[in-house]
């Protein structure tokens, strides 16, 4: 499998700061959410924009106008969140056909037939205390919120949770991971 190549973080902290206090978040972190990005383009020619996902995703990210970086990095500080499953490329399709149907506009290219290249892509988490905690989510890229990653990035961090007990340590299920982890950030998947 090839490398996985970083993306660059383009908001720096006091932007992502300032972007999720107005979603009304207190405390924020970075983190690197492992995904996989999937050319799209004309048959022949370079991709145009790359649609990331992943297998577990009901829909993805459009970047377009960019490259991806030429050389594999690491990614900076914060949450390295896995796991994800590289989409098929059935799924592929379906997921450039839900971003088409979702952003209409004339959309002349397709996605290729070619194998998705693994991506971390740059995020900020940010947390709001209250009533119930509630977890937000944004580009490292761009500062949108990206919440069809929130149950990706969920999953990473009952995956992080579950690798942290100690050996001692009652196994909890899946199930149970997923519910104290809601219940530690109370968001809603």
């Amino acid at each position: 499998m090839a490398e996985r190549l970083t993306l660059a973080r383009q908001l720096n902290e006091k932007a992502a700061r300032q972007r999720l206090g107005r979603l009304g978040a207190h405390t924020l972190e970075p983190a690197w959410v492992a995904l996989w990005a999937a050319p799209l383009g004309l048959p022949g020619k370079p991709p145009g924009a790359w649609l990331l996902g992943a297998e577990e995703m009901r829909r993805a990210l459009l970047l377009t106008g960019t490259e991806l970086p030429a050389q594999a990095e690491r990614p900076g500080p914060g949450i390295q969140l896995t796991g994800a499953t590289p989409p098929a490329y059935e799924a592929i399709r379906r997921l450039w056909l839900w971003e088409r149907i979702a952003t209409p506009r004339l959309w002349r290219i397709q996605a290729l037939d070619i194998p998705p290249t693994p991506v971390w892509l740059p995020c900020w988490l940010g947390y709001r205390a209250g009533r119930q905690h509630q977890l937000t989510v944004i580009s490292g890229l761009s500062g949108e919120v990206l919440s069809m990653l929130k149950a990706l990035i969920l999953g990473g961090l009952a995956d992080a949770y579950r690798h942290a007990q100690t050996p001692g340590e009652k196994a909890c299920s899946p199930s149970d991971i997923i519910q104290e982890e809601r219940k530690s950030i109370g968001t809603r998947v």
